[in-house]
């Protein structure tokens, strides 16, 4: 039994580890073929910023691949642990508390590169805490895709930085649904 659960151990972090190298991976490639970019066209051009726009894409499109593969290992966590439907007593908690996470949020979310047209973003972040405390199946409500992968992201990047204490029914844990209102700035 004892090796079973440190190969689950071992299992589960290294698929978290995957999770945040693919996004690491993506911003590498984006930041380096940038670079070459700027080498080779070090004043601003269209074909520079044609370019630029289609290493951005690459960087999206990663990032929502990735994404798209944790989603797949969330859905299969949650078949085995739903959120549950009733009243619950206590309601799930992050161990800095929710404003403490908000901010990891907002500091791991990095959106410059965006050239975003309005000054900040709203969006409502859902997710899953489940009965053991793991934050799954975390989806951002707004108004850009592109935008909500970028959150999503971030959410996952900050992951293991903390604990949810589980919420409670009648005195047992339970799967419950968080929603966290956001609102971020984009520095320009």
């Amino acid at each position: 039994m004892k090796k079973l659960l440190a190969l689950a151990f071992i299992l589960s972090f290294a698929f978290g580890s995957a999770q945040i190298s693919a996004f690491q991976k993506a911003d590498s490639k984006y930041e380096r073929k940038k670079t070459a970019l700027y080498n080779k066209y070090p004043k601003p051009n269209d074909l520079r910023t044609k370019l630029e726009w289609l290493l951005t894409e690459d960087k999206i499109t990663s990032y929502k691949n990735a994404l798209e593969k944790i989603s797949e290992e969330d859905k299969k966590a949650l078949a085995n642990d739903p959120p549950v439907k009733i009243k619950l007593t206590k309601e799930a908690e992050y161990e800095a508390g929710k404003t403490a996470f908000q901010k990891s949020l907002y500091d791991t979310v990095d959106l410059a590169f965006l050239n975003f047209a309005s000054d900040s973003y709203k969006a409502t972040l859902n997710f899953v805490v489940d009965s053991k405390g793991n934050a799954l199946g975390v989806q951002a409500k707004g108004n850009n895709e592109d935008v909500n992968s970028f959150i999503e992201a971030a959410f996952y990047r900050i992951k293991e930085k903390g604990k949810w204490k589980p919420a409670e029914a009648n005195g047992k844990p339970v799967s419950s649904t968080i929603s966290l209102p956001l609102v971020l700035t984009f520095k320009k």
